[in-house]
């Protein structure tokens, strides 16, 4: 199929999926040119295979809604393997991108936790050294407190 007739092709699905009904033919009073041999009915043919298989896809994509609820999903029907193998490409890339940006904000959200908790630790262990000290002040006082009651004693005992 050329590119063209892709297009032709997408336009036609994506229009009539949009509009919800057939797809658009010539008004009923319009006269339809007139086949010119063999050509004309070759590409009658041609034509009514395209619609065929655009029906086919168009059913297909139904199914699919049917079956599975609606999901939100892209089909591109092609031949052109280039083309696909690069939408293929970007398709990927797209998904890797989103995927990353949400591994990226779930780090990025864990990382916040973490600075808080690192902050929640840091006055806490801040408090805890200032207990300590208090009490090892305490700690001395009691000391030099019970060196003094020694040295009354033995000046006392002497």
């Amino acid at each position: 199929m050329k590119p063209s007739r892709f297009l032709l092709a997408a336009t036609l699905v994506i229009g009539t999926a949009l509009r919800g009904g057939e797809p658009a033919t010539a008004p009923a009073d319009t006269p339809a040119p007139a086949p010119a041999g063999a050509a004309a009915a070759s590409e009658t043919k041609a034509d009514k295979r395209f619609e065929e298989m655009l029906d086919r896809m168009q059913a297909a994509v139904q199914e699919v809604a049917e079956l599975y609820g609606n999901p939100v999903f892209l089909q591109v029907f092609t031949n052109d393997a280039s083309r696909a193998a690069d939408l293929k490409q970007r398709l990927s890339a797209a998904r890797s991108g989103s995927e990353i940006r949400a591994e990226l904000a779930s780090l990025q959200k864990r990382r916040e936790e973490l600075l808080a908790d690192i902050a929640l630790k840091q006055r806490e262990a801040t408090r805890l050294a200032s207990k300590l000290s208090r009490q090892r002040a305490a700690l001395d006082a009691l000391g030099s407190a019970v060196e003094q009651a020694q040295r009354a004693v033995e000046d006392t005992a002497k």
